[in-house]
């Protein structure tokens, strides 16, 4: 009697394992924008230490250095198909100025390799900190 309630329960246990298997889909719906990893990330090209290197072109506004306004912002933007960068946005910021001056640069960068999903180039969403401290002297 154990034995064959051990069995059962068993077959019931690899039976709920294999339903809750689920591979990543073969098809990308046109213009789906993925905000979690992909298969292989958008870069940028130089890497990533090139891409801080480039806004640190950035100006920190003499308004926002005079009233000591520093923290980490976040800005979002949307790396397209071809690499193209859209959609900046920025979600924590110092100041309108110094926003709309980040928007400015950044969206002026260089095209990205873009995101693949399943050999085929996609849409992401990426997240990127900046930080704006006052440096000591």
């Amino acid at each position: 009697m154990k034995r064959s309630l051990l069995i059962f329960i068993a077959a019931a246990f690899s039976i709920s394992v294999n339903a809750q298997k689920t591979d990543a889909p073969k098809y990308i719906i046109p213009d789906t924008i993925f905000t979690t990893p992909v298969q292989v990330m958008p870069q940028f090209k130089g890497g990533m230490r090139r891409f801080y290197a480039r806004l640190e072109r950035i100006p920190y506004l003499f308004l926002d250095r005079m009233n000591k306004r520093q923290r980490e912002t976040l800005v979002v933007l949307l790396i397209e198909k071809d690499g193209n960068i859209s959609d900046v946005k920025v979600v924590r910021g110092i100041s309108k100025e110094e926003d709309e001056e980040m928007i400015r640069v950044i969206s002026r960068l260089q095209k990205w390799k873009p995101g693949m999903q399943n050999g085929k180039p996609v849409r992401v969403q990426y997240a990127i900190p900046v930080n704006f401290r006052i440096a000591e002297d």
